[in-house]
């Protein structure tokens, strides 16, 4: 190849890359003054250094949502009997202690509980079978929670932040006494044991942080926020506080929740 003609390879390639990085920039442009908006919207005030341990306590309500419910009744012959149960509406409750990097991220191990949600509903298998109509879950877990401001990782000193979060963590489900009724057969009314299972948990949501005081006084920050809980597998017991066998399978369903709450957080550094 002659020299003119490797220079005009040269010069085709490098036009190419100059359109190439006018486009880039032409499109990242109007993403950073959007972000940069975004960030402008939620500029509130200056915010106090909240940088260090803190602690966190949360009063909400969550709903729970119970999916994939059933059991097997006495009898190895019988089959798999699946439920549509109720959801409920019970109250909800956290004290955590983290770590604020005042970067965009911080993390905390929070113990919460939920009060008593009734879940009670029909069968949905066809056929003759029992319905739920009584029945109740509770839950208590720990979970370690990861929040993340982006406008806070920007930059951007305000006393009002959005963020996301997304917990993993342990769950203990607890279901009451059950009972089970069935209108075809005597005893028309059988009641189990409750019982407690662990499972595996996880949440995600988003959510709003107000720093309530002054620049100057020891910070305060109120959330608001949203999140989904799943805590797993919930199970009744298995042994019958009225006559009649054990079920091959009690009361077994997956219990998920959605949480509205309220937490005041307490930085600790100057304390």
């Amino acid at each position: 190849m002659t020299k003119d003609g490797q220079r005009g390879i040269e010069m085709e390639f490098s036009t190419k890359l100059a359109a190439a990085c006018a486009l880039v920039f032409s499109l990242a442009a109007p993403a950073a003054a959007t972000a940069q908006d975004s960030a402008n919207f939620f500029k509130v005030g200056t915010a106090s250094v909240t940088y260090g341990p803190y602690v966190r306590f949360g009063l909400g309500v969550a709903n729970t949502r119970p999916s994939d419910e059933h059991w097997l009744p006495p009898g190895q012959s019988d089959p798999r009997i699946d439920f549509n149960l109720s959801n409920d509406t019970s109250g909800f409750g956290e004290i955590a202690f983290g770590y604020d990097w005042m970067n965009g991220f911080r993390g905390d191990v929070s113990v919460l509980t939920t009060g008593s949600a009734t879940t009670t509903g029909p069968h949905t298998t066809s056929g003759e079978h029992a319905d739920i109509t009584s029945a109740s879950v509770s839950t208590s877990a720990v979970m370690g929670n990861l929040y993340y401001s982006p406008f806070e990782q920007m930059g951007v000193n305000s006393r009002l932040h959005p963020f996301v979060v997304a917990g993993l963590g342990y769950a203990n489900n607890k279901v009451s006494d059950w009972t089970r009724t069935n209108t075809a057969k005597q005893p028309e009314n059988r009641t189990f044991s409750g019982d407690t299972h662990g499972d595996f948990a996880y949440s995600l949501g988003i959510g709003m942080a107000y720093q309530l005081t002054a620049p100057g006084k020891h910070p305060a920050i109120l959330e608001m926020s949203y999140r989904y809980y799943s805590f797993g597998t919930a199970k009744g017991g298995s042994t019958p506080l009225t006559s009649g066998e054990s079920p091959v399978a009690p009361l077994t369903f997956e219990n998920d929740a959605h949480v509205l709450s309220i937490s005041l957080r307490i930085p600790l550094q100057r304390l």
